[in-house]
């Protein structure tokens, strides 16, 4: 069945249109991942969270470098290509790699919920927290009761004012956001 869709409906670069993936590797390698983590207002190198930050997160990682227009492309393609999942996954995966942040067996992820599911028939931020749960061994929570009194990964697309109401919200020991970009 999967050849037949293949053959129908190939798969292509989104850049290049190489045959195979929507992001073939050469695209994939041009992508500028963050190597560090900042605070979460960007001053500060390698700190979760500054004294000058007034955020509700204790922390944020920001998996990839500001305005990047292949990351836009793939952002607002993904509305119409689920299985960009894997690309924008494969990018968080890769900033943990460089942070050398593999042990995150005491969080639990929470994908924060999309307002556009029926428009585009799934759910962007739960795909993605399916394939990290997966990858990282940690627990998905389906809603927001699920994580009172835990430490949390809340995941987004991007860092938003959703994700600090969010965060306001919860009763939890410490919430760090993740996101691929921050603006």
């Amino acid at each position: 069945m999967q050849a037949l869709l293949n053959i129908i409906f190939p798969k292509n670069c989104i850049f290049c249109q190489k045959k195979g993936s929507y992001v073939c590797e050469d695209c994939f390698s041009l992508i500028e991942i963050n190597p560090f983590q900042f605070c979460i207002c960007g001053k500060n190198k390698k700190t979760l969270k500054c004294n000058e930050c007034s955020s509700c997160l204790d922390g944020l990682f920001v998996c990839t470098r500001q305005n990047q227009i292949i990351i836009d492309k793939i952002i607002n393609k993904y509305s119409n290509i689920k299985d960009l999942s894997y690309v924008l996954s494969l990018i968080i995966l890769t900033h943990f790699l460089l942070l050398e942040k593999d042990d995150f067996s005491n969080f639990i992820i929470y994908p924060l919920p999309q307002d556009n599911i029926k428009r585009i028939g799934f759910d962007k931020t739960k795909e993605i927290g399916k394939i990290i749960s997966n990858k990282l061994k940690i627990p998905l929570a389906e809603n927001i009761d699920q994580v009172e009194n835990k430490n949390v990964l809340l995941l987004d697309i991007a860092y938003t004012d959703k994700m600090e109401d969010i965060a306001k919200q919860l009763k939890s020991n410490q919430i760090m956001g993740l996101v691929i970009k921050k603006h």
